[in-house]
């Protein structure tokens, strides 16, 4: 297939779900095997890991690579990449992101805090959760007012989400990061001067794989990535002011 398409349908697939009240009916229940097999076959490489029913007669959801959704017809003829809006109650609604909120808002009950990297505020009125990279522009930026968001009451926890993979650089400039006795002034030491020093990779450095595969299942596809703790999406770099606006 032309590979100038298949970089663009990557950089487009947004995650679509289907409706929020039902649940997804499984690979069985719905008459998707037409529309895998060809989709398999048009892009070499991406592996449709679920198969849904789409809230469109004629039409499947496809689940590719694990993390990104996109909607066929079920004969595989005709494609459909983008976000699918729910007009409800007269109010335009977004179900995939209803669906990501919660799987985040479950998937943030479960991480352990000795995982995370934390800046906390003494007066704290919010906690937000960041998918950080250290080699991000937007998220040295955002480092560099740590303490504007802690004063204005935010506590903000870090989590790994090295952009390229846990085989880049950064990755493994990370593990040691995680691994450093000092985690927090490592990090600041990463992001603010390019400084990385190595340690003995133990158990501390799996977080960094962990939470990157986290990331994933959260739908992250940049950083920063900000969360609250009910798994709403607040943006990437936002001021602290910006913050605060949208955690009210």
């Amino acid at each position: 297939m032309n590979k100038w398409f298949l970089v663009v349908l990557t950089g487009l697939m947004a995650a679509c779900g289907a409706d929020s009240n039902s649940e997804p009916k499984s690979n069985d229940a719905v008459n998707g095997e037409k529309a895998r097999a060809a989709f398999e076959d048009a892009f070499d490489g991406m592996e449709v890991t679920e198969v849904r029913a789409a809230p469109m007669p004629g039409m499947v959801e496809l689940n590719v690579n694990g993390r990104e959704s996109v909607y066929m017809t079920e004969d595989g003829r005709h494609l459909l990449i983008g976000k699918l809006l729910e007009i409800k109650d007269g109010e335009v609604v977004n179900p995939a992101e209803q669906r990501f909120e919660q799987v985040r808002k479950e998937g943030i009950k479960t991480l352990d805090p000795a995982d995370m990297i934390t800046y906390a505020a003494e007066d704290e009125k919010a906690e937000v959760y960041v998918f950080t990279d250290i080699t991000c522009g937007f998220c040295r930026k955002l480092h560099r007012h740590i303490d504007e968001y802690n004063a204005a009451g935010v506590t903000v926890h870090y989590l790994a989400f090295p952009r390229g993979g846990p085989t880049t650089e950064a990755a493994a400039a990370m593990r040691y990061i995680w691994c450093a006795q000092d985690r927090a002034q490592a990090l600041t030491d990463a992001k603010l001067k390019d400084e990385v020093v190595q340690a003995e990779l133990t158990e501390c450095a799996k977080p960094v794989d962990e939470q990157y595969q986290l990331g994933n299942t959260f739908g992250v596809r940049g950083t920063p990535a900000i969360y609250s703790i009910e798994g709403e999406q607040l943006g990437g770099y936002v001021t602290p002011e910006q913050l605060l606006e949208r955690l009210e």
